[in-house]
């Protein structure tokens, strides 16, 4: 591969150090305004329902495109996406800085989902870049500069809104967003290096049924893609199931103040912090599949001891605990991924990885709240333990760890 020569930065060298950087600058900026960003519908004259129909619309399009832009990724390359990606992203912004009634939000928001819609572009080029063998470390290194940015910025953005008022204070954000991203976006322009090569050839005439049979190739091919991909789907289930409703259970059944809620918020971000590249380097000296099973199979635990919770201490405990298996999940499923599929199909299967758990996230909510109003708030945690034990099974049952990992 071509890119930054020297010597590598927690498995980490040329394309793979720049995305590290660029993706962590480009993207981190955002936790200056998402924090507030209701706050800021809400202050252009939405309602709570305009504010949640917003985030369907990001939700959707960020869903819709997966797969196909995973196709385009392997048929097209990397670097085109994720450069043209990262600048229409970058537009988002500044259509939020002229918003003047929250109608005009629309534009920003299919515009800012197009940073996730080229996530599997980015994703492969992140893998063809990493040594094999320290996949799960250099994965674990760039979320844990995401979490650095999730830590500070909001702290960042949420003085700075209370000394130059709310308006003023989200407009300037918003401006100092878009320049950021704009920056990161011309230095993967610059930096970056295609390193996927096409035979040269006339253009085939589009077939849609090929097209769409091989968007799927490799889950269809792959029987160690498909045992993850419905692990992932069960687990997704469990995490839906309580993504909206823990901090109602906490605060309505519990009883801890919304500052209390705040602080556990914040300790699980340190966990992360401090835990997540010790865990890329366990993930990468064992087992994939066992790593994988361990964040599935504990997490049930801590579920049913979250409902026997009764104060500040004992949730901020569980919770904390809970998130560090979460956090062996994240990069040893995507060095997995990476393991298994070649670099002719890695955009494809990043693609499809990511649109399972996508849809059921976007549903799961639902059936959440569904179990919560007709059996009472402690079926939906049960519910949620079953699915991730039940994820646990299929994958000590029937998953094979691969003998020899692709490059």
């Amino acid at each position: 591969m071509e890119g930054i020569s020297g010597k590598g930065v927690l498995g980490m060298k040329g394309n793979a150090l720049v995305m590290a950087i660029t993706e962590s600058f480009g993207q981190g900026v955002l936790f200056l305004i998402s924090p507030f960003w209701p706050l800021y519908i809400l202050e252009l004259g939405a309602s709570l329902t305009i504010v949640g129909f917003l985030g369907l619309i990001l939700g959707l399009t960020r869903i819709t495109f997966q797969a196909p832009v995973g196709y385009l990724t392997d048929r097209m390359g990397r670097k085109r996406l994720v450069v043209w990606g990262g600048f229409i992203s970058s537009l988002a912004p500044f259509v939020y800085f002229f918003a003047t009634k929250w109608e005009h939000l629309i534009l920003g928001v299919v515009l800012e989902a197009s940073t996730n819609i080229v996530l599997p572009a980015r994703q492969a080029m992140f893998a063809d870049a990493i040594d094999p063998d320290k996949r799960a470390s250099a994965f674990a290194s760039i979320h844990t500069l995401f979490a650095l940015f999730s830590s500070v910025m909001p702290v960042i953005g949420g003085y700075l809104l209370e000394s130059i008022g709310f308006l003023s204070g989200m407009r300037l954000l918003f401006l100092v967003s878009g320049v950021v991203m704009i920056l990161a976006s011309l230095g993967r322009a610059l930096l970056l290096k295609e390193d996927l090569h096409f035979s040269e050839g006339p253009p085939e005439k589009v077939n849609f049924v090929r097209v769409i049979h091989e968007m799927f190739e490799p889950i269809l091919n792959l029987k160690a893609l498909r045992i993850v991909a419905l692990g992932a789907f069960f687990y997704s289930i469990a995490v839906g199931i309580l993504t909206k409703f823990s901090v109602v259970y906490v605060v309505e059944i519990i009883g801890l103040s919304t500052m209390q809620w705040g602080l556990v918020a914040g300790g699980i971000g340190v966990v992360g912090i401090l835990t997540r590249i010790p865990i890329g380097w366990m993930v990468d000296r064992y087992s994939r599949k066992m790593c994988i099973f361990v964040s599935y199979a504990l997490p049930p635990v801590f579920i049913l001891a979250f409902t026997l919770a009764t104060n500040f201490s004992s949730v901020i405990l569980i919770l904390m605990a809970d998130n560090i298996f979460s956090y062996i999940q994240q990069p040893a499923l995507e060095a997995f991924v990476a393991d298994v599929a070649s670099k002719e199909r890695r955009g494809r299967t990043y693609g499809i990885m990511n649109m399972i758990p996508g849809i059921t996230l976007t549903i799961a909510p639902m059936l959440g709240a569904f179990i919560w109003e007709s059996y009472g708030a402690a079926w939906s945690f049960y519910c949620s333990a079953f699915f991730s034990a039940l994820a646990a099974f299929v994958l000590l049952v029937f998953l094979q760890e691969p003998e020899t990992k692709e490059v």
